[in-house]
């Protein structure tokens, strides 16, 4: 079974056959149409298919009740969606007399089983999840990972996060993961290092270095898509579509793809070692890369389409950082937070000197005054509007934050700025009981009168959030939702004709996310562009979900798997001064003692849906 080792699993993307209860892999009759053993271009287009299936079977629903699940090969709710309708319509004959308020009743009863059936239908068959599953923004197969970590199987478990994940590296250092929140393990307050588990999958890829088989599908029909911006949305966007045969050029405004990951996350939490790897990856599918190049000012899009583009999907990020009224230039010691750890990043940091103050209450607001403090700084404070309780970084970079020796300034709103000389002071502020949002996303603090007090600085970073900058795009463009459950839109040029499809998505599109909301982004995106570009295609890919996830044996609960381990991390004391990174991951030990604490609570949903199938 050369096709489950694990270089060709991230070679060739991963196969669910290996968690699958089949003992001969792929060998067995039922393996020859399962859409488990598909390669990576294979499941892709499987899954493009699944949803047309869906969305086909809805549009039956609403010509007939049932229509659409018998379509989806779902024979019993088929007959039971197709016959309450005619029961509904036979007892309103029935009980004729004349119209009435009942009758009124049974017709509205008649348009409601329509709506359920299509809301049935466009459900598609359902898979039970685990909670970890279900809050993972990127939808990954958390306890599947984390088992194939537990078998000591590593480079498996990057597979398949790579499937629909292509950051590992990041999101095992610096994801917000949703997931922890959600495990069972928090019913005694220690739930499963589902990140740190995920960092050490890539940890051991990123020694491994075996990159992705290039997909080139037919070459003279591969559909042509260029991506602007090479940040998180744009590179998951561009994986996707290389995977499904796409040539794909990214273009970028910057010398180096990454966007935020590689320009907005400090050295010390994210290593650029770390992004490499995942970078090597995406570009080893055939990506070019045209670097310091602005869509708008040194191409135009009419260039694109000379180029012979089919396809321009536009994620572009959110560049534009907010100022607050009064504030000045780099000169006068004002720097917005991006442009101060992107110096830092390209080796020219901005070397504050005596106090800096960091204005804003996010994560990126304590990467500031951590890496201030590393610069040299004699002291650095973070200023929010926010109390403690609201504000928006995690606990876990707060409280590395204060371990360090940063102050936290709570519920304060900036009045004026001080200046001496051509230098900044520092600013008045009041105390501040909240804030509502104006136009444009701005942030106005509700504020008490008469408590003004005075914070000194000598260089103050403003950290108040970042907007879209989307003045490249012709006068007169306007969106048509393509998929506005996930950002995705069609761009229309008004009073412009183009044989291009022009889209629109991640940040650009939604505002600031996460780099794994992102990631989901751009995987949607390059999925429902593709279905719609390329019809046939995905109706090419004809296989049954015959997979089943093998069982594993019970294990009842145990007093050593309520606490939760960590891996080594550096001394407060020893942080200062150096960018070397802090959290040093788990080691494979720490990992498979970790991943044994996971209730398997995915498998007792499993076990419940085949006893209901049965049944």
């Amino acid at each position: 079974m050369d096709f489950l080792k694990p270089e060709n699993l991230l070679r060739y993307g991963y196969k669910d056959c290996l968690l699958c209860e089949v003992e001969r892999k792929g060998e067995e009759k039922r393996c020859e149409p399962c859409s488990g053993r598909l390669d990576q271009r294979e499941r892709l287009l499987w899954e493009i298919r699944r949803e047309r299936f869906r969305q086909t079977a809805g549009r039956l629903s609403l010509v007939f009740p049932g229509l659409g699940h018998i379509y989806d090969e779902r024979y019993l709710g088929g007959i039971f969606w197709a016959s309450l309708l005619p029961l509904t319509l036979g007892l309103v004959l029935n009980v004729w007399k004349g119209i009435t308020w009942g009758h009124a009743f049974l017709l509205a009863e008649a348009g409601l089983i329509w709506w359920l059936a299509w809301l049935d239908v466009r459900r598609g068959h359902p898979e039970p999840s685990a909670p970890c599953q279900d809050a993972c923004p990127a939808g990954l197969r958390v306890p599947d990972y984390i088992a194939l970590v537990r078998e000591n199987r590593p480079l498996e478990a990057l597979a398949l996060v790579y499937d629909k994940l292509p950051f590992a590296a990041f999101c095992g250092r610096a994801c917000p993961h949703p997931c922890e929140q959600e495990c069972v393990r928090n019913e005694f307050g220690a739930p499963i290092s589902i990140m740190a588990i995920k960092r050490h999958a890539a940890d051991r890829g990123c020694e491994a270095r075996i990159l992705p088989q290039r997909e080139d599908g037919e070459a003279e029909k591969a559909l042509r898509v260029a991506v602007v911006g090479a940040g998180p949305a744009g590179l998951s966007a561009a994986d996707h579509l290389a995977r499904l045969g796409c040539r794909v050029t990214m273009f970028d405004s910057r010398e180096e793809p990454g966007g935020m990951m590689r320009y907005g996350a400090p050295e010390f939490r994210f290593p650029t070692e770390a992004l490499r790897y995942d970078l090597e990856r995406i570009f080893a599918r055939g990506i070019e890369f045209r670097a310091g190049v602005k869509v708008g000012r040194d191409v135009q899009f009419s260039a694109l389409e000379a180029e012979g583009f089919d396809a321009v999907m536009i994620a572009a990020g959110t560049p534009a950082a907010r100022a607050i009224p009064g504030s000045g230039t780099e000169a006068q010691g004002f720097v917005d937070a991006c442009s101060f750890l992107e110096g830092v990043r390209r080796n020219r940091p901005l070397r504050p000197s005596g106090r800096v103050v960091v204005v804003g209450g996010g994560d990126v607001a304590f990467d500031c005054a951590r890496t201030a403090l590393r610069l040299g700084a004699s002291e650095a404070t973070v200023a929010c509007i926010e109390s403690i309780e609201e504000m928006r970084a995690h606990p876990w970079v707060i409280a590395d934050a204060v371990d360090e020796g940063v102050r936290i300034l709570p519920s304060t709103a900036v009045k004026t700025f001080r200046m001496r000389g051509d230098r900044t002071a520092g600013f008045e502020a009041l105390r501040a009981e909240g804030f509502d949002t104006g136009p444009g996303g701005a942030v106005v603090p509700r504020t008490r009168p008469g408590t003004e007090f005075e914070v000194p600085a000598d260089t103050i970073v403003l950290a108040v959030g970042y907007a879209p900058e989307l003045g490249f795009l012709p006068p007169g463009a306007f969106r048509k939702p393509l998929d506005a459950r996930i950002h995705v839109f069609r761009l229309i040029f008004e009073g412009r004709e183009s044989k291009v499809n022009y889209y629109i998505f991640g940040d650009c599109a939604a505002g600031p996310r996460t780099v794994v909301e992102a990631a989901a982004s751009g995987r949607a995106a390059a999925m429902n562009i593709y279905s719609s570009l390329a019809v046939e295609d995905g109706n090419k890919a004809r296989y049954k979900d015959n997979y089943r996830r093998r069982n594993e044996p019970h294990e009842p609960d145990r007093p050593e798997w309520r606490i939760r381990l960590g891996g080594t991390r550096l001394s407060a004391e020893s942080r200062r001064g150096n960018f070397e990174e802090v959290d040093k991951g788990l080691t494979a030990e720490c990992a498979h003692g970790e991943a044994e604490r996971c209730a398997r609570c995915n498998l007792s949903l499993e076990a419940r849906r085949k006893g209901g199938d049965k049944g």
